[in-house]
Order: structure tokens, then sequence, then C-alpha cells
């Protein structure tokens, strides 16, 4: 099996919308009413980066990094992932830290929100290094969601 990093390309998003994990799908409904491919192709449009993982040329996940603001400084990190992304997650973990390090040398300030239901993903921003905060009702249903942040240099 090989998995690869690649630029993503608005031809990712409907292979990738298809499979979407159920966690990321209720996750994008709860904080701004969003269907998956709404996020990704929001993405690609905003953001500074923007990749697409592949696991034997199939998309299996979308990520990225957007400004969160005219100042700069702070980025505001994204990931859109699949069934398929989940039972081949460890092929991605060692390949994720050099992209986070990446989006830090954009963004000193690396910070959004992660839905408290969504298990998979938190564990994967633990693993990473992020610190995250107490979950509050965040979007607009209310539903709890972690503030979670990564800081490099200043």
């Amino acid at each position: 099996m090989i998995a690869e990093i690649v630029p993503a390309t608005s031809e990712h998003i409907t292979p990738i919308a298809d499979h979407v994990r159920e966690a990321d799908r209720a996750e994008f409904w709860a904080a701004t009413y969003s269907l998956p491919a709404d996020v990704m192709r929001r993405g690609l449009r905003v953001s500074e980066t923007v990749y697409t993982g592949l696991i034997d040329g199939i998309p299996v996940c979308m990520f990225g990094v957007a400004s969160a603001g005219l100042l700069g400084g702070v980025g505001r990190p994204w990931m859109v992932g699949t069934d398929h992304l989940d039972r081949h997650a460890l092929l991605f973990l060692k390949r994720c830290r050099k992209v986070v390090a990446e989006m830090v040398a954009l963004f000193p300030i690396l910070e959004n929100y992660v839905d408290s239901r969504n298990v998979r993903a938190i564990q994967w921003l633990k693993w990473l290094g992020f610190k995250m905060d107490e979950a509050m009702p965040v979007g607009v249903l209310g539903i709890p969601f972690i503030r979670f942040e990564m800081r490099g240099r200043l």
C-alpha cells in the first residue's frame, strides 16, 4: 500500500465527499450547517495550503490551513477524512507531523475547534501535539466543541 500527500484539487472533492466519516459530517453540520463538499470547496478557496491524502491513488482525506484574519500569524487547520483514512491511519501519522510543521512555519499559532464527539479527530490532534481546552458550546447547534492550539516560534 502506498500513501501519498499531494496538492489538493477540486477533482478530489467528490471521491472524499462520497466516503466522509460520519463524525466529520456531524461536526460540519453542527458547526455551520455545511456539507463536507462545501467545507472542501471553501477550504480550497481560502486556505494558504491544501493537501489531499491518497492511498494507492485514492483520495482519503483533504486538509489545509487558512488565515484566521487580516493581521496574520494565526492559522486555522482543518481536515475532512473518510472511512478509508481510519482504516489506514498509521500510513499517514508519520507524514502528518511534517505537514503540521509546515503549517506552523506559515502561522506561528494554529487554532481551531473540534466537535467533542469526534473522538478519532481528537486523538489525532493530541498525537500531533495540539493542546486541548475544555469543551464548550459552539456553532449553530450549540454542540460542545473543544478548542485546540499549537504554538510555534513567535
